[in-house]
């Protein structure tokens, strides 16, 4: 399994208390996060919701 997917389902609480007492969690999302690959797919992702809330 890639970064990508696991980032992506820890990158929801990004910013809260969450991450805050988990720095090494919190270290892995930003790594997950900054990957090209994972920036185009949640880009594409976001365009995907956009188009349907039309």
């Amino acid at each position: 399994m890639s970064a990508g997917p696991i980032a992506t389902m820890i990158a929801g609480p990004s910013g809260s208390e969450l991450l805050a007492t988990a720095p090494n969690v919190a270290a892995y999302v930003a790594r997950g996060e900054a990957r090209p690959a994972f920036r185009r797919a949640f880009a594409a992702q976001a365009a995907a919701f956009e188009r349907e809330a039309g």
